[in-house]
């Protein structure tokens, strides 16, 4: 252990004591980093790194002796001077929450940086009467790169989709290489929604790594003085107790950070200015320590990063040189604002499943390297078919499966597009099936083409010949070797139920749980929006499923007798609509196999319509619609007598759009009068040939 300055051993009571109150973050008592274990078991594990670590801090010590207590300002001009620049590339790597934290935050995170490296923060005037005399400028400066190793233009920041951002851990710097080469050198920060170890953050010291594993990993929620504490790392600073994983521990007195004006500590998790540990007070305010109340580095410490900064080892010397300074875009005169071409272009969309006449709006997200201020967008039966607009709102009026394609695009010119295949489904407003209806699974290119299966994790539903109650095939989820929380969704076809009163949904079901329980949950839900959006219909829960005996083996259910039959009576507000879709959302809990069979939709007693035997495909469009609306209809024989009008809730005729017209057979288009300007509201379009009536809902927005 190294001597240290008679400073840390001057009594407390020459002093004004305070406390100082912590202030941190919400649930955190103090920070968590796990650079001393990772830097512990890499030097315990490889002696070349464990000689290196030991002729570093030599150096350090002999740097310290010659240049400890040196003037930061400039004698001619009287300024603060900056020593070392240092370029600094940010990789975000998200999945799309709110770790994908903005530009002007990453920005804010450099200035704070600066600030606690120049002893330009504002809280430093809270440090401690005994460690003031002893608070260091490291006349540091960090700025983001403005040229990537390609020598491209850069604001200095990556974004990568991932879903390591929930477990980072060295694999993240694999996801998103370092920026390090032969040629550049650049502190690498990755970040990330969380640490596998739990950890806030963690660095390695200089050459603990190879090249491209050299910087910090932190996470969104800890950012601040956490970066300030993970860069002291990276630059060769220790914890205030030493090497030691376990701060508080009364043998961390034994163990010395290398540097020789920092008081010997346990490492106090605490922010009083009373505590001491080791027979002097504790230099509680260190932002190598653990507390969030830290406000301040020692000289020594300056000294130490000073030297690593002058050392080869880790390629810290090169960091700040003048050839790398040019490389990386960070020599002066800085570039605050570059205009750099644009990367990383991605969307999304409020809605996936619409009607017919319903309208989509898309956003940008993602795009990093500058700010968009052009947009470019094509849309597949849209309309518009392509917009300029930075979030458009587009209207698919004919049933099909589209995609999108989009390009931001700044000074610098259009980034790379993106596109995106069979994103929004447009289904007709017109219901594929009455009732009654059956489905048994049996017909597969049938199923394919009116059920839809949706998984979001683990195994999904499937049209499976494991076991059947009717025929040879069912609906099947593999759930035993499923995870918690996986969830699976069978999608239906469109039904008209008004053509019933009383209806009912009924199906076949086998499902076993596995012994030590597990509560797995079939939800079933309906929707009378194409799917836009979905309301809860009914609910059965592990117990209420369970056909058969538990058991940890794959359960497949031996014949009819461990299949349950199950009936839910549909509401009669559900029961009136005209095209609604029911779906089967099945989320796993640690439970077993699941089957579905014999689909069926009935009622008692048909409701008396009089039919419209001479038109077909009498749509109309958009619909919802903003104010207006068109109609369309296939005339199959002529008709005498045609009136098309529209009524409100109260049966009130708002409009007639034709009125005891005679027309021959054929295919016709109208338009409902576009002067007569509809309020927001439901209206009823009734169609009457020869006093046969058929009447379709408009809705208008």
């Amino acid at each position: 252990m190294k001597a240290k300055f008679t400073i840390s051993i001057i009594a407390c009571s020459l002093f004004s004591i305070t406390a100082f109150t912590q202030t941190g973050i919400p649930g955190i008592d103090y920070r968590a980093c796990s650079a001393a274990e990772r830097n512990n078991e890499i030097s315990e594990n490889n002696l070349t790194i464990k000689a290196l670590a030991e002729q570093q801090n030599q150096h350090a010590l002999d740097w310290t002796k010659k240049f400890y207590g040196k003037s930061s300002i400039d004698p001619v001009t009287g300024k603060k001077t900056i020593l070392y620049v240092i370029p600094v590339v940010w990789h975000v790597i998200h999945n799309g929450g709110p770790e994908n934290i903005s530009k002007a935050t990453i920005e804010s995170e450099i200035a704070k940086l600066n600030e606690d490296y120049q002893k330009l923060n504002a809280d430093i005037v809270n440090a401690h009467a005994l460690f003031a005399g002893i608070t260091a400028d490291i006349q540091v400066e960090f700025r983001l790169a403005r040229k990537d190793p390609n020598g491209n233009c850069t604001e200095g920041i990556t974004r990568t989709k991932n879903a390591i951002t929930y477990a980072m851990d060295e694999s993240a710097k694999t996801i998103r290489p370092s920026w390090n080469s032969s040629t550049h050198t650049y502190l690498n920060i990755w970040q990330g929604s969380a640490i596998a170890s739990g950890a806030g953050g963690y660095a390695f010291y200089p050459g603990y790594v190879p090249n491209n594993r050299e910087g910090v990993v932190l996470i969104a929620g800890q950012l601040g003085n956490t970066v300030t504490h993970e860069v002291g790392h990276y630059l060769n600073l220790k914890h205030c107790w030493g090497d030691s994983n376990t701060p508080g521990d009364p043998n961390n007195c034994n163990i010395d950070d290398d540097v020789t004006d920092t008081p010997n500590t346990i490492g106090q998790t605490g922010c009083s200015e009373t505590s001491q540990s080791c027979n002097s007070i504790d230099n509680v305010q260190n932002y190598m320590e653990y507390n969030f109340c830290d406000v301040m580095f020692t000289e020594g410490q300056k000294q130490r990063m000073h030297a690593a900064l002058n050392s080869g080892v880790g390629k810290r010397s090169s960091l700040w040189s003048a050839a790398n300074r040019t490389n990386t875009g960070t020599d002066d005169p800085y570039n605050q604002n570059p205009v750099c071409l644009l990367q990383g272009a991605d969307f999304v969309y409020n809605k996936s499943k619409i009607c017919e006449g319903d309208s989509v709006t898309f956003n940008d997200i993602n795009t990093y390297n500058g700010t968009p201020t052009l947009w470019s967008w094509t849309f597949a039966g849209g309309t518009p078919s392509s917009s300029t607009l930075q979030t458009p709102v587009i209207t698919y009026n004919t049933a099909g499966v589209y995609g999108a394609t989009y390009s931001p695009g700044n000074g610098a010119g259009y980034a790379t597009q993106a596109s995106k295949s069979n994103i929004i489904t447009v289904s007709t407003l017109t219901a594929q099936y009455t009732l009654p209806f059956a489905e048994s699974f049996e017909n597969v290119s049938q199923f394919n083409a009116d059920w839809k299966i949706e998984t979001q994790n683990g195994s999904g539903w499937t049209n499976s010949t494991n076991a059947a109650y009717t025929g040879s095939r069912a609906m099947r989820v593999n759930n035993v070797s499923n995870s918690t929380n996986d969830i699976t969704e069978l999608i239906s076809p469109s039904y008209n139920l008004s053509t019933y009163t009383a209806p009912k949904l009924n199906w076949k079901a086998a499902y076993a749980k596995k012994i030590a329980g597990g509560n797995d949950i079939l939800t079933i839900y309906s929707s009378i929006d194409c799917g836009t959006s979905w309301q809860i219909a009914t609910v059965k829960t592990a117990s209420s499923m369970s056909s058969a005996p538990a058991t940890d083996a794959s359960f497949t259910p031996s014949g009819a007798s461990q299949w349950k039959d199950n009936t839910y009576t549909i509401s009669a507000a559900l029961a009136s609509k005209t095209n609604v879709r029911f779906k089967f959302h099945f989320k796993s809990n640690g439970g077993n196999n699941m089957y579905l069979d014999d689909i069926n939709i009935f009622g008692d007693n048909p409701t008396a319509v009089p039919e419209v035997k001479n038109i077909s495909n009498f749509i109309v469009y958009p619909n919802p619609t903003n104010e207006s609306a068109n109609i369309s209809f296939v005339l199959n024989s002529d008709v005498k007598k045609l009136k098309i009008s529209v009524k409100d809730v109260l049966g009130k005729e708002v409009t007639t759009v034709i009125n005891g017209q005679s027309l021959t057979a054929g295919k016709y288009n109208m338009s409902i009068d576009q002067g007569k300007k509809l309020s927001t509201g439901m209206y009823f379009i009734e169609f009457n040939a020869d006093n046969k009536i058929k009447i379709e809902k408009l809705i208008v927005k």
